[in-house]
């Protein structure tokens, strides 16, 4: 601990302390707001000011001393009778909005950073002080302290770079508790390690005894030749000796048994401690979300309060970074476009205050974030028409979504149904880049409207990267890993063959379709046979057991495995979530629970035959394979093609069509670009990059109709762009007749317009 500090300069040591008190100061600041301040509340700023201004004076920053001394004999000042007012406390705010600078900057950044600051400072000093605004050069306010000189500082170490600063390293906070517990189960490892030398040196000694026994008894069989009762002694004395020391190793093995097993044990909860040390509290974004809200609620002349539970839910220290930006875009979104003005929400019955409920909690292994407002909701024809009005869908095609599918459209780059831009939004940046982060972090993220009465957003994501307890099983002789917290049961049950060809087991009062798990993990072509058979049912996204069994062959075992995520060069790899090591340091695959449900329901939907004769791999000729994360638009496009005679495939994504190319044949692949999991840019790369596959055509559609979106589909490999705002049925039956041309397939029977 003591070598890392080492390799810290002043300055960087400085930035830390500065990183932790700013946070506390703005956390017990805003905590004012709404009350009076106790004596225990400004005691408490006056130190972190205090403490704050030491160490800015340590590393010579006089613009940061002057500032925190203008800040501690004001709250001195509270101490002493002499009230805060709100204005105060917003200047303490903005004050420390420009400490906070200070531990972004490197050091060599600080001497710009002071002449560009040296007016707000100055302002600030003033305001807090009630005294005019003098230059820091002239100011006869300046604290009477000596700052020391440059000779007295200690050397500094080199700076980082900011490329070496990007690199991954960052400094972790744990608490002391946590740290204690490190250190006593490290001292533990270190005392087990000890007494296993030992043990180690009573076994080789042990070694050597026997040695000498197998020795003796080669010479005594050489004497006996001559005197067969020496020969008999000896022996006896030998065998007492090997008596002993079978008996005495025997001692010693069951020492090493527990010894082994206590320092696995202790192995394992330390291991588990330093994995925990990277999970922070929820709460410790809550004080700049706070903030938002109070400064941006005030500029708009609006009343809001933001209610937070959960903020003990505990984070990958990582996520709760990422986190960061898409809760402040959401809560700008929820200030600006959701909650009304006072006198609209009095007119309305409602409260004149405002209020936002953000929620984090831990729901089947995963964190679960609801961010909800008690505003106007989202106005679905506004969308729908802004939606028309930016050529993103026809007019006739709009009128066919589902409401979830026209809120959609704003989580589209650029998407916003304001007119005019300002400061708050208008941009059509937030949605956007609420979801990029999200599925980043892989999660995902939903809108809940109800007109009139608000809106809410539902964010699903891991709660650590680094650490997951799984279940080991066997299928094909290859070992995978399923996440525990996505595995609802195992059963043997018995595998029934139905009249159409189907496999089903009994679950319950029920009985449900059974398919192979390697048929969901890009192999498929495994057919269900009757009789006795072991299974694992999954848990749904909700939480409810899917209806649907998968076959493994066997269960080997459930353990905590640490995390790897998969190499970015090899891309997406549908139904594989990450990657771990075995004790042997064998890689071994993590299942993606999502993925494998879905390819199982549209492995049911195409109904393979289980005849053993049957090709699993034919569709026939004309079939086409719709990809799109719109139900509404595969519908639309599945219908059009079923009436012009084609067979029709469709998938939600590109990782699950990828999937399907795998296993099936298609003579045309139908893609949107913006999509979850694997985007149509990434699947015609895919496709385009598979030898098998290199040379089926390849049709996009999109929202986007900007030439650039359509180069950058084209150069990726597709051998036609539609606009989805210029869609016409013939002129798109006709570019899938001159890629492909017309259907040889009989007319499907019943009525073609229907979904499957």
């Amino acid at each position: 601990m003591n070598d890392d500090l080492d390799d810290l300069s002043i300055y960087d040591m400085f930035r830390m302390e500065a990183e932790e008190q700013v946070e506390q100061l703005q956390s017990r600041l805003l905590a004012l707001k709404d009350g009076e301040a106790n004596e225990a509340a400004l005691r408490s700023l006056m130190r972190g000011a205090h403490s704050l201004k030491g160490a800015a004076r340590v590393v010579g920053l006089n613009a940061a001393v002057r500032l925190t001394h203008a800040m501690e004999e004001r709250f001195v000042a509270a101490q002493e009778g002499r009230n805060l007012l709100q204005s105060e406390v917003d200047t303490m705010l903005r004050s420390v909005d420009v400490l906070r600078e200070l531990s972004a900057i490197s050091e060599d950044e600080v001497p710009a950073w002071s002449a560009a600051k040296e007016d707000t400072i100055s302002t600030l000093i003033a305001e807090l002080t009630g005294e005019p605004a003098v230059a820091e050069g002239l100011s006869a306010a300046e604290p009477k302290e000596t700052i020391p000189s440059s000779e007295d500082q200690p050397k500094a170490a080199p700076e980082t770079s900011e490329a070496d600063r990007t690199t991954g390293d960052f400094n972790l906070r744990i608490t002391s508790q946590r740290f204690d517990r490190i250190i006593a189960m490290s001292s533990d490892n270190l005392v087990q390690s000890q007494a296993l030398v030992r043990l180690q040196e009573q076994m080789q000694r042990i070694q050597r005894r026997l040695e000498r026994l197998v020795r003796s008894v080669a010479d005594a069989r050489r004497k006996g030749a001559r005197d067969p009762e020496k020969q008999a002694a000896a022996l006896a004395i030998i065998m007492r000796q090997g008596e002993t020391d079978r008996a005495r190793l025997g001692g010693l093995l069951h020492e090493l048994d527990r010894m082994i097993h206590t320092h696995e044990a202790n192995s394992e909860r330390l291991h588990q401690e330093v994995l925990h040390a990277r999970l922070r509290p929820f709460g410790d974004v809550v004080p700049n979300l706070r903030r938002l809200v109070r400064d941006i609620s005030a500029e708009m002349g609006k009343r809001v309060s933001l209610v937070v539970t959960g903020e003990r839910t505990e984070v990958d220290r990582d996520i709760l970074e990422k986190l960061r930006a898409p809760l402040e875009h959401l809560l700008r979104n929820a200030l600006d476009h959701g909650l009304e003005s006072p006198a609209a929400r009095v007119a309305a019955g409602k409260p004149e205050e405002g209020t936002i409920r953000l929620r984090a909690w831990h729901a089947n292994g995963r964190l679960a974030i609801t961010l909800d407002d008690d505003g106007n909701g989202v106005s679905i024809s506004a969308v729908a028409e802004r939606a028309i009005e930016r050529g993103l869908v026809q007019q006739s095609t709009a009128a066919l979504l589902s409401d979830a599918e026209i809120l959609e459209f704003l989580f589209l780059p650029g998407f916003s149904t304001r007119t005019e831009v300002t400061e708050i939004s208008g941009r059509g940046f937030g949605l956007d880049v609420v979801q990029s982060a999200v599925h980043e972090s892989g999660g995902s993220v939903k809108i809940e409207n109800r007109p009139g009465q608000g809106t809410t957003f539902h964010i699903v994501l891991p709660v650590t990267r680094s650490l997951m307890r799984v279940m080991r099983v066997e299928i094909e002789n290859e070992t995978y890993a399923i996440p525990l917290n996505r595995l609802s049961r195992i059963a043997n049950v018995i595998v029934t063959s139905e009249p159409d060809g189907s496999a089903t087991v009994e679950a319950g009062d029920t009985r449900v379709p059974v398919i192979h798990l390697m048929n969901a993990l890009q192999s498929g072509g495994m057919l269900m046979q009757p009789g006795p058979a072991t299974v694992l049912f999954l848990l749904s996204e909700k939480g409810h057991e899917a209806p649907i069994a998968f076959q493994i062959d066997r269960v080997v075992d459930d353990t905590t495995v640490a995390v790897r995520q998969l190499d970015p060069r090899l891309g997406r790899m549908a139904a594989i979530a990450a990657v771990t090591l075995t004790e042997q340091n064998v890689p071994l695959l993590i299942i993606e629970p999502d993925d494998v449900l879905r390819l199982a329901q549209q492995a049911q939907q195409r109904n393979v035959p289980s005849d053993p004769n049957a090709d699993p791999t034919t569709v026939g000729r004309g079939s086409v394979l719709v990809v799109d994360d719109s139900g509404t638009v595969r519908q639309m496009l599945r219908r059009t093609l079923l009436r012009a005679r084609y067979h029709v495939a469709t998938a939600e994504h590109g990782a699950e069509a990828w999937n399907l190319l795998q296993i099936q044949h298609f003579d045309l692949l139908v893609s949107d670009v913006d999509m979850p999991e694997m985007n149509g840019i990434e699947l015609v790369e895919h496709v385009r990059g598979n030898s098998r596959l290199s040379h089926m055509p390849i049709i996009l559609l999109s929202y986007k109709g900007r030439e650039e979106d359509r180069k950058r589909g084209l150069e990726a490999g597709a051998d036609a762009y539609v606009t989805k705002g210029e869609f016409q049925e013939q002129a798109f039956l006709q570019v899938v007749t001159d890629l492909v041309g017309p259907a040889e397939l009989p007319t499907p029977a019943g009525d073609p317009g229907e979904p499957a």
